[in-house]
């Protein structure tokens, strides 16, 4: 029996609903967590605030997704990282009500070492479920949707930055206050872990991860249980070879392109270059920016070529940098309305690139090390952010913006390479999208 088939080829159901909720769930709680450091940044102003939830991230990406692969599974890794998110919201919730009522002081190195706490345990719990959550919808979504979930569950990272800067504008434009800040994010962090462990109850395990760890009698149930097969699409196939190092280092350099211009104009240039109200307002337009164009990027992303819309979204992002350059160069006259329009158009290409990413990191990797290898592929990234951090610190405004031009450049040229030398995902097997499976004909 072909359970692949059976899988691609699903009709949606409410067990497609269960998982599909639940990995929102996570990506909304990845959104709300990761804002809480640079949010809370002005009342720290210590670049090491920023650098440290970034390598408690890559103790999660390589730890948990390794445990996903070769051991928990993706439904099992779903309750550690849950579990993780719930002590680090905890103690975030606990040490900012502490300080509120006067307990702890807010300036005490106490209650920052606590916070810094919080935002680690939470931190390595989303690191870890990204992964493992792509690798999940990946394996597990009819193949007919799957580029367009690849991009619509993990925007709901965007959507909570935007609720978590909406939160913030809130909450400190009426007390002025961080700790209340603080407080407000850690309980609502707090009620998204009690809705995620209550929905990831009835998600399926993925069947792909069953049949690779042996466990064929269990898949025969998942399919059984969960997957009723419609009439095929026609499906498509690969007609090359790509090596998995040269698909490495593309994910990467698009990935370390990517990753370091969004946080970089979203958060940092915030953080360094504004003050009081004004940060969250630019993490807010930021974030709506991203999260609106995530939804257009889920729309076109199963229309376009999977290799064409890697181009479109990085040469994209790249032009949307030099009239942001004109704009600090004094070539155009600075307004922040002027600022907050350009940097929402830079966002949604970043989203763009970002849905390239999505798509093509769980889609390229072998599943034998899928969750694992998408976490390799973020290590660059996430170490080139941290050492970007310090060195930007230090930067005018015009450097920072031709920084973040070199690194759209960057993208752009891997997403040119990987035009022509690599191949289209869309309606092809994930097994013959990884190159485990010999490819069957023309893209």
């Amino acid at each position: 029996m072909d359970y692949r088939k059976d899988v691609d080829f699903s009709r949606w159901n409410a067990s497609h609903w269960s998982l599909f909720v639940s990995i929102m769930v996570g990506f909304f709680m990845w959104g709300v967590i990761a804002s809480i450091a640079p949010l809370f940044y002005p009342s720290v102003n210590a670049v090491w605030f920023l650098v440290v939830p970034i390598l408690a991230q890559l103790a999660g990406d390589l730890g948990i997704s390794a445990l996903s692969d070769f051991k928990l599974g993706r439904r099992g890794t779903f309750f550690l990282t849950m579990g993780l998110y719930g002590v680090g919201s905890m103690i975030i919730f606990a040490s900012s009500t502490a300080a509120s009522v006067s307990l702890i002081s807010s300036s005490s190195p106490l209650f920052l070492i606590m916070i810094v706490l919080g935002i680690v345990a939470a931190d390595m719990g989303i690191e870890g479920e990204v992964p493992t959550a792509l690798s999940y919808a990946s394996e597990t979504m009819p193949i007919k949707l799957r580029e367009k979930m690849l991009v619509i569950l993990p925007n709901f990272n965007n959507v909570g930055a935007m609720v978590a800067a909406l939160v913030s504008y809130l909450t400190y434009s009426l007390s002025n206050s961080y700790i209340l800040q603080l407080r407000v994010l850690g309980l609502l962090s707090l009620v998204l872990v009690g809705i995620a462990l209550f929905l990831r109850r009835r998600t399926p395990e993925s069947v792909r991860w069953l049949m690779k760890a042996g466990r064929k009698n269990e898949a025969k149930e998942e399919v059984e249980r969960d997957f009723k097969p419609t009439s095929n699409l026609q499906e498509k196939h690969v007609n090359k070879r790509v090596s998995l190092p040269f698909r490495f280092a593309f994910l990467v350099v698009i990935s370390v392109s990517q990753y370091l211009t969004y946080g970089l104009m979203a958060s940092t240039i915030a953080d360094y270059y504004f003050k009081g109200i004004t940060v969250d307002l630019i993490y807010l337009v930021a974030n709506v920016g991203a999260s609106l164009a995530g939804f257009v990027a889920a729309m076109i992303s199963s229309r376009l070529r999977s290799r064409t819309f890697a181009l479109f979204s990085f040469v994209g992002g790249t032009l949307t940098m030099l009239p942001i350059l004109a704009l600090v160069t004094s070539v155009i006259p600075f307004t922040l309305p002027v600022f907050y329009i350009l940097l929402m158009t830079n966002m949604f290409f970043s989203e763009f690139g970002w849905a390239v990413r999505t798509i093509l990191e769980p889609t390229l990797m072998p599943i034998k090390a899928r969750a694992f290898l998408i976490g390799s592929v973020r290590i660059a990234p996430m170490l080139s952010y941290a050492a970007s951090l310090e060195l930007t610190s230090t930067f005018t405004e015009v450097q920072f913006v031709l920084f973040n031009l070199i690194l759209w450049s960057l993208g752009a040229f891997a997403s040119m390479m990987w035009f022509f030398k690599g191949y289209d995902t869309n309606l092809v097997p994930i097994e013959e999208t990884s190159q485990e499976m010999e490819t069957q004909g023309q893209a």
